[in-house]
């Protein structure tokens, strides 16, 4: 008794810690029904049969495959038995039944959705069948593997919602038929089923579930089980991943992952994404990771050209041609450990992508489609007509000038013009996706086909893709093991001009912002309608009459023989290439500003990239007793060639033309340009994996590589890791606790480096330099472009790893920690040489970074039954500091439209800090302004921190404003189940974070007089009757203190997004003949945000993959509806 009391409390305890920390503050509970199973009647349960001679054993094979019936008969039963015919056409099974009993004198009893047929010693003709369910009470104890009850068991009948769950002591009771099965469950251990005989009182043990430690990871050049693993990987499965709308690969992990900050560059389709993994390692080299695609590494360049039209920094997203719904899998390898193996490409993170493979058995067929419509999420609000209107008139009054307007124009014009929703649509979505895959002993493929059609929220903005894949894999005898990965894309971009130039190349996003309200799309002709004073294009001219479009075509594989030579050792070979073409024209029409300027542009631009693998492994794998050893050796040689060609010219007659003839044009005007570069890396790489009673865990790995981007003095660059695990839940004074399921220590230490410092870097470059005149003949010149730098290397971080990885109460809580220390060293800097050498900077390896920070995640099953309810989550906490900038006092960066320098590098901060003057408020009209480091403003104007107390206002009173980087990030996902219904929400947060807010600067510090602002900064702005401290008066100001780059454009970027929600409902009792499985699902994406921003979105960095993040003119960002069904045959 004294026993059962220590043993009920230690079990209430545990659960009540379990509800203290899982997410949501409801008590965890178990749910079971314990009402009579819902067996659906023969005479309700229809199908189609053949008018033929039917064998007994056919007829009940039919049955069985187009219904949920199973037939149990002795295998004697059907011997000598003569054929049957039935009637034909579609009737119950009772019918068949009835006809199978008459014409063979056979009886059955349905017992569930089992029935069990016999013979029958009676010739009566049988109109109907009695069909008897009988039930039994079984009682039974649960227990586990050391003989201690499991209280809060599962004990369900299968196919019913029948259930009851086991008491303190492990006791349940539960009604069932005979010859039906109990599915008996609990978390964290193995479920076991259990047919019901003539036995009624059942002892059953459970066993711990070792499944989710026997789960396989990928990992560099091979695969682990999770239990062995002692770097730091994410792995996210099929079922972690975002659901409802997916342009790329890496929007199915936005923020599935702790430590990965996935930014959204640009929202347009196909747009791309800026990825870290650990904070940014470096200043002017590439900060994203590498992207493994089933073992080739891909070239993550931008494929597409870039416009010819207008100044975009954002890159489009390199993973646009593959296909979402291929991915079985996605790794993120975070720490040395994990990432050494690809050295000097490992410092920002390795991405692993794994597509799905097909399994042994019968061919499956898939189609999954879906459409949906999207709309901008978030406008930004702008003054409308009468309020443009009315607040210039007001600004020229309070200067005693006339009005701009009259107050019959003011009357009449009513809301004017409201650019943004004339550019602005809802707009479509569609998805349609048909898979195959199947499979024997020998061969297993899968092999699938992607349509997926995306129109942009922006007029005349969208993607549509084309996608084919054919994985195969096939093993010869027990030696030889062949395999191919094959994906092939064509993709069709539609563009509109947006980015970061000023005035008329501002983009259609700018246009639309600030276009004058006042001002008709047409003009009384029906030509579009160009301001005679605004600067800025016509928004629809310019998003209907810019075509822009690019076509891309991308094939990438590998072909991949190993030969097992015993159960020991392998050789792998592993061949693969990735090939892409790519062309972009551009046509600016002449009803345009810029295009009736230059009597229309034209401009075409193509890329060709190619990447060639040869890669040669081996594999040792020995196990001696208490030690286990795994040797891994490679030899790698990868290339890339990439080819440009541009030509363009202006001044054509017609606008039909567009890109087509370019002969057509003045031949003054023609431009053309091309180039080529090709780089190579050549590696050798080695690892050991080691265990010692599956206790004590080491791996050690080592990779050289020799990169022709490498200066001629450093060509090679060697990276060597080391990790430890110690499986603590496996030591003796462990075994006597069961609170713990898992329990491990990891911790590793090694190198990493960064390649991406681009080609040629280290050699003296030529290039053209201006024009000559020889005998009257032009002659273009050369000379250096840059200078040498034999030294030049990669870029090289150092981390340290610790982590635990746990789980506890049976597995129904499991979860990881992790601290991390990384260092970049020898960053790449452009430092000022002497001018004698012909130029101003030389790229050199001199400075230092730092990032460090906490990790955990953490999943837990917080409901179990019929109804479930699991959550999982994850937490970052992420910190960044310039340790080392050759001595520099500081470095500016950042800058578009009229605004520039806008981030700081200094030694002791985060990068790219944000730098400005500090705004303590508006001077009011009783304020001692002339006393003021500010004599000469004027009430409503900024006031100005005098930040060094030197009584002015100048650039050395800049200060620190913010930092790009969050204090921490998280995401929450929860699922439900219930029968039939799935239902899963994610949120994501991100908190701490700032951004420059570049619409707030331009419409506080307008360019031009009649240029659109904020509604926010005018409808209560500064006046003798309102004398607000949040806006200015809106005036010019006459002298000129502080700047642009000041506090109030540096806004607090955090939200909470609710960023998908996805109800599923699995259709039951498929008998057709076509389908075995059925969904149809319903899903919203981007349903609520809560933010401080007044910009479209917080999460935007309109400066692509730059550390500076900012928004000016950022595609919006749009809220998505869809439906979607999925089908299985």
């Amino acid at each position: 008794m004294k026993r059962k009391i220590l043993y009920l409390i230690k079990m209430v305890s545990k659960n009540l810690f379990y509800g203290c920390i899982i997410q949501c503050l409801f008590m965890t509970t178990l749910l079971a029904n314990d009402s009579k199973a819902q067996v659906k009647p023969i005479d309700e349960t229809f199908l189609r049969m053949a008018d033929k001679a039917w064998s007994l054993s056919d007829v009940f094979k039919n049955l069985e495959s187009k219904t949920d019936y199973v037939f149990i008969f002795p295998d004697d039963l059907l011997v000598d038995r003569d054929p049957v015919v039935l009637k034909a056409g579609k009737q119950s099974v009772n019918d068949v039944l009835i006809q199978l009993a008459q014409a063979s004198k056979l009886k059955f009893r349905q017992v569930n959705n089992a029935i069990y047929v016999g013979g029958s010693s009676s010739s009566a003709q049988q109109r109907e069948i009695s069909i008897t369910i009988e039930f039994v009470e079984i009682t039974g104890r649960i227990v586990d593997e050391q003989g201690q009850p499991v209280p809060g068991a599962t004990v369900l009948i299968e196919g019913s919602s029948t259930g009851t769950v086991s008491d303190i002591d492990g006791n349940f009771s539960i009604e069932a038929a005979e010859g039906s099965v109990l599915l008996v469950s609990f978390i964290g251990y193995e479920s076991q089923r259990i047919t019901v005989g003539s036995q009624t009182n059942l002892n059953i043990t459970l066993r711990e579930d070792q499944s989710s430690l026997e789960e396989v990871v990928v990992v560099g050049y091979g695969t682990q089980k999770k239990r062995d693993i002692t770097g730091s990987v994410a792995s996210i499965g099929e079922e972690g991943f975002n659901p409802g709308v997916v342009t790329s690969v890496d929007q199915l992990i936005v923020g599935r992952a702790a430590g990965v900050q996935i930014t959204q560059a640009s929202a347009e389709p196909g747009g791309g994404v800026s990825i870290r993994i650990r904070g940014a390692n470096s200043i002017n080299a590439n900060n994203e990771p590498l992207y493994v695609i089933d073992g080739l590494p891909i070239d993550n360049g931008a494929s597409t050209p870039s416009s010819g039209v207008i100044n975009n920094p954002t890159p489009r997203n390199p993973l646009n041609a593959l296909n979402p719904s291929d991915i079985q899998s996605i790794e993120i390898l975070k720490d040395a450990s994990a990432t050494a193996i690809y050295g000097s490409r490992g410092a920002n993170g390795v991405i692993l992508i794994t597509t799905k493979k097909g399994q042994q058995g019968k061919m499956k067929v898939n189609y999954n489609g879906y459409y949906g419509t999207q709309e901008v999420a978030n406008r930004i609000d702008m003054l409308d007509a009468q309020q443009y209107m009315s607040l210039l008139n007001d600004l020229r009054a309070e200067n005693n000038q006339a009005p701009e307007f009259s107050q019959s124009e003011i009357s009449e014009v009513g809301s004017g013009t409201d650019w943004q929703r004339e550019i602005y649509r809802t707009a479509s979505v569609q998805n349609h996706q048909l898979s195959f895959s199947g499979g024997n002993e020998e061969t297993r493929y899968f092999a699938s086909l992607n349509y997926f059609d995306q129109d942009g929220v922006v007029i005349n903005s969208g993607i549509k893709r084309y996608t084919g894949r054919m994985n195969i894999e096939h093993l010869s005898g027990e030696k030889f093991i062949f395999g191919m990965n094959l994906n092939t894309s064509f993709i069709e971009d539609n563009f509109v001009p947006f980015g970061i130039g000023i005035n008329e190349n501002a983009g259609v996003i700018n246009s639309s912002i600030y276009q004058d309200p006042t001002m008709p799309i047409f003009d009384a002709n029906g030509n579009y309608f160009q301001s005679p004073i605004v600067n800025l294009e016509n928004p629809v001219a310019f998003a209907n009459d810019v075509y822009d479009m690019a076509e891309t075509n991308r094939t990438f594989g590998n072909v991949y023989g190993q030969y097992n030579l015993n159960d020991e050792f392998s050789i792998k070979l592993n061949l693969g290439s990735d090939r892409q073409t790519s062309r972009r024209d551009n046509y600016v029409a002449t009803s345009t500003r810029r295009g009736g300027f230059n009597g229309g542009i034209a401009d075409v631009r193509s890329n060709e990239r190619s990447n060639y693998l040869l890669e040669l492994t081996t594999n040792y794998t020995k196990e001696i007793n208490d030690h286990k050893i795994n040797f891994l050796a490679g030899y790698t040689y990868q290339e890339f060639v990439g080819r440009f060609v541009r030509s363009s010219g202006q001044n054509f007659p017609s606008d039909a033309f567009l890109t087509n003839n370019l002969d057509a044009g003045s031949q003054g005007t023609f431009a053309i340009g091309t180039n080529k570069f090709r780089n190579q890396l050549l590696s050798y790489l080695g690892r050991a994996n080691y265990s010692f009673a599956d206790k004590y865990l080491m791996t050690v790995s080592f990779r050289a590589d020799g990169s022709s981007r490498f200066g001629e003095n450093n060509k090679f660059g060697y990276f060597p890791s080391v990790a430890l695990g110690w499986r603590i839940i496996d030591e003796p004074f462990m075994s006597d606790q069961d609170f713990f399921s898992e329990l491990k220590f990891r911790s590793s230490y090694g190198l990493t480096g960064n390649q991406e410092i681009g080609n040629y870097n280290s050699l003296i470059l030529l290039g053209t330099q201006g024009q000559a005149q020889f005998d009257g003949n032009p002659f273009v010149g050369i000379s250096t472009t840059q200078a040498q730098n034999p030294n030049l290397k990669w870029e090289v971080t150092k981390q340290l790893n610790l982590g635990l990885d746990f789980s506890f109460l049976s597995g129904r809580i499991d979860g990881a920690v992790d601290y991390f220390y990384k260092q970049t060293d020898d960053l790449l800097m452009f430092l000022p040489i002497p001018r004698t050498t012909g130029f101003n900077s030389s790229l050199q390896n001199v400075g230092s970074m730092e990032n460090q920070g906490f990790e955990f995640t953490l999943s837990s099953k917080n409901i179990v039954g019929e109804f479930s309810w699991n959550t999982s989550l994850n937490f970052s906490v992420i910190r960044n500091k310039v340790l080392d900038i050759s001595g520099l006092p500081f470095i500016l960066q950042g800058g578009a439209g009229f605004t520039q320098n806008i981030s700081i590098i200094q030694e002791g901060l985060p990068l790219n800090s944000y730098f400005g003057f500090v705004v303590d408020g508006i001077f009011q009209q009783n304020d001692d302004i002339e006393n003021s480091p500010q004599p000469l403003a004027k009430p409503g104007e900024l006031k100005y921190r005098d930040v060094n107390g030197d009584g002015q206002i100048s650039p050395a009173d800049r200060d620190i404003l913010g930092s790009p980087f969050p204090d921490f990030t998280y995401g929450i996902n929860n699922s439900f189940s219930f029968r039939n219904f799935d239902l899963s929400f994610f949120i994501q947060g991100v908190q701490g974070s700032q951004i420059f807010n570049f619409n707030r600067v331009e419409s506080e510090n307008p360019i031009s007089f009649r240029r659109n602002r904020l509604a926010v900064s005018y409808t209560d702005r500064w006046t003798p009757e309102n004398p607000t401290n949040e806006n200015t008066n809106g005036q010019p100001v006459s002298v000129a203190y502080g700047g642009p780059v000041n506090s109030r454009a540096i806004e607090d970027a955090s939200f909470v997004r609710l960023r998908n929600v996805q109800l599923n409902y699995r259709i039951p009792n498929l008998s057709s003949k076509y389908f075995s499985n059925a969904s149809i699902y319903l899903s919203g994406q981007n349903l609520v945000t809560l933010t401080n921003y007044s910009g479209m979105d917080p999460e935007v960095s309109s400066f692509g993959t730059s550390n500076v993040r900012a928004d000016y003119n950022a595609y919006p960002f749009t809220r998505m509806f869809t439906l979607g069904i999925n089908l299985e045959l």
